[in-house]
This record gives structure tokens, sequence and C-alpha cells, in this order.
């Protein structure tokens, strides 16, 4: 756990929401403390969706015993798969959840059938629960909400109903999370603040432009000289929850919310170029291209706190950490190295012998390309790996799948009377 982690635990046991992180998480967790207070149930949860995953990919496409013995040592030993697996925060339950609504559907394409009621209905919920924990992964649901169609209804020509069927879908992802705010009634906490200060500080740099209202210049605690020799790209986190409090912003509030928007899109529309270029070289600090600092790829701690929840490490942790640790600086625990891949995988996808199979790696090469482009304009930090766990996650399937083809087209290839 971390402390936003504890964050979302507290407004679990207190039943009043805040807006930084996902509401329905912290309700859904309020449900699982009915059944024991504490982090052990949402902790199964995960594992549970981790290993239910594995058992609809075992008993479809890799349902040999090779296959499910590989695929076994994949998903227990692979440190990008275990290192977030029981990091309960929104990124983990958004890429395991995608995870297990997929597998479902792989497996009913497997024995080329549409789903039954009950693996629509789950893969769904799955699918929905992951994009409404995280608003900004709608760009990557898209492919997975259209595999769902795909594999529900006999609309296998009908591109018109298909796409419409897919527009309703986001639409109730979106209607979902409105709903939530209105029944929840999370308080206004302002995320998109910390956004809208770095890119304007980021024009105010470069062109020596300063489009912060009054309300900011004024406050006592803002330093345009302190921000400007300390701004970065990579993040804002630094400037925004600054330890030496040398520089400090007013808080939000509904009166002066608007204000700074509308002076966040003028700089942006004044200064295009200059916002291109400032959210393109953060991103390379988020893909740890250029490298600033460490990064996280195991959270293998709980920081303290007043909820008595305590982490002790035994003989199986301490062995899986060690093993994450060993590998913590090899290329595969980097974000580049999974793009690099993306990329890899949709080339080869045109390669690709069994339709079924295609159709299922072109899915999720999207879905991690689209949800990977999409921190382009919102990323926070370059220190957190877990922003890829779904990438790690959809890749590292879509390599099973591609081994799997090969097999097919090998054993195609060879001659009927052998």
């Amino acid at each position: 756990m971390s402390p936003d982690s504890l964050d979302i635990y507290g407004q679990s046991i207190s039943g009043h929401y805040g807006d930084w992180h996902p509401p329905l998480m912290a309700w859904f967790w309020s449900l699982a403390n009915k059944l024991y207070q504490g982090p052990q149930v949402m902790l199964l949860f995960q594992l549970a969706l981790l290993w239910a995953s594995f058992y609809f990919l075992a008993t479809g496409w890799f349902s040999s015993r090779r296959s499910r013995i590989w695929l076994f040592l994949g998903f227990l030993l692979a440190p990008f798969v275990q290192n977030f697996a029981g990091y309960i925060i929104k990124d983990a339950q958004l890429a395991l959840s995608w995870l297990a609504g997929v597998s479902i559907i792989a497996r009913a394409a497997s024995k080329d059938r549409r789903m039954t009621l009950a693996e629509a209905v789950f893969s769904f919920l799955f699918i929905l629960y992951g994009t409404v924990v995280r608003i900004n992964a709608l760009p990557g649901a898209i492919p997975l909400f259209y595999l769902w169609v795909d594999q529900s209804f006999p609309w296998k020509r009908a591109r018109f109903w298909r796409a419409g069927a897919v527009l309703l879908l986001l639409l109730s992802a979106i209607g979902c999370h409105s709903l939530l705010n209105y029944i929840l009634k999370p308080q206004k906490q302002y995320p998109e603040y910390k956004l809208y200060l770095h890119d304007m500080a980021g024009v105010y740099v470069r062109t020596g432009e300063n489009y912060f209202p009054t309300f900011i210049n004024s406050y006592p605690g803002f330093d345009t000289v302190y921000l400007r020799s300390n701004y970065t790209t990579a993040t804002f986190d630094d400037l925004y929850w600054n330890q030496e409090k040398k520089i400090s912003f007013l808080a939000l509030n509904d009166s002066t919310s608007h204000i700074i928007r509308k002076a966040w899109v003028q700089s942006i529309s004044n200064n295009f170029g200059d916002y291109l270029y400032n959210r393109w070289d953060g991103f390379l600090y988020f893909l740890r291209i250029k490298k600033r600092t460490w990064i996280v790829t195991l959270n293998a701690v709980v920081p303290p706190n007043n909820f008595g929840i305590t982490f002790k490490p035994n003989f199986v942790s301490r062995a899986f950490i060690w093993l994450i640790k060993l590998q913590s600086g090899a290329p595969y625990m980097r974000p580049w190295c999974w793009l690099l891949l993306n990329v890899s995988i949709f080339i080869a996808g045109f390669y690709i012998y069994n339709a079924s199979i295609r159709k299922i790696v072109f899915v999720l090469a999207s879905s991690s390309l689209l949800y990977m482009l999409s921190q382009f304009f919102i990323f926070q930090v370059d220190t957190e790996f877990r922003y890829f766990y779904w990438n790690c996650l959809s890749l590292f399937i879509c390599i099973f799948y591609l081994i799997k083809d090969w097999q097919l087209k090998k054993n195609a290839s060879l001659p009927s009377f052998l």
C-alpha cells in the first residue's frame, strides 16, 4: 500500500469520498470491509482477478499441458506481473480487471462461439470497472469494448451497429462515472489543478508570458523566480508539494476553478508549439528515455498509518521481493521497452495466421498503445512504473498468443498424413 492506498481505504471507512482518487474504488472497498475490515479482501480480489485470468486463458487457447505450464510460470515469475499484483492501487485494479474481462472473451473466441450470458455480463463488468477507476482510461477501453461487442452479438458485417454499440458502451462508462459522483457526492479536490499549473508554468518558462490568474500571482507563497529555476517538464509534484516551503499555490474552489481553466486554455492556444514541446520532453522522461531520478518498480511497503495496517515480510514475500529487485534495472522494467514492444507486436500482427488470434492481438496492442499515448497529455510524474501495468499485462499475453499462432501455422503446414 501507498499513501494513496491508505487515503482510499480511509474514505472506505468514513464514507466521505473525494474525487482525487476514484470514488468507485473507495465505495467498493467499503463493501469489502463488510466481509473483513482491512486490505485483505481487496488483496484477494486482485489476486483472484490475476489467477482467474490465468484459468480462462489456460482453458482456452493455451489448454495443452506444455502451454499451461509456461503460462503458469509466466504469471508466477514475471517481475512485471508480480510487482504490482499485490499493490492495492487503482492502476493495478484497472489492469487486472481488464485482463480478466479480455480473458473471458478470449476463452469464448478460442472455442469459436459467442459468449454466454454470464460470460458477457462478467466480462463487461470487469472492463467497465477498470475503465471507471481511471476515467483517463477511456481511450484504452475502446478496443476492449469492441472485442466485447464482437464476441457478444452476431453482427459480423454490420459495422454501423458495432460502432454504435461501442459508442454506447463508452457513454455508459462516462454515465456510470457521473452517476457515482451524483450518488456518492465526493468532495471536490480539483486534481486537474496540478495539470493546469504544470502546463502554464512550462509556457511561462519557455516564453516568459505569465498566464497565471491574479489570485495565484498575488498569493504570498507564489514565487516566479523559484518557479523558473526549479521547473521541470518531467513532473510538477516537486513544486505542488514543495518540501522546502519556498513556493505554494492558493487552493482552488468553485469560484476560481473556471478562471484558471480559462487561463490554461488560453496559454495553450496562444503557445501551442511550446506546449507540445514541454509535453513531448516530459513524455520522454515518463518513458525513461530521458532519466531524471529513480523509478518505482515495486511498492512492497505500507507507510506508517493510524489504521494499524503493517507489512511483515515472510520467506515467500522476501523471495518475490528479491526476484523483482534483482531485475529492477532490466530493460523490461522501463516503459520505453513496452512502447517498442507494442509497435513490434502491431507489425507482427499483420503476419498472424489464425484470424481469431489476430483479432485478440490487435485489440490488446491497440488498447495498450492508446492507454499509453493518452498519458502524453496528463502524466503526473515520471517515477511511477505502475502507470504502465496494463501495458505489461496486455503485451505479455500478446507474446503468448504470437507463440501459439506460430505453433498453429507450423502444424497447418505439415503434410496431412503426418
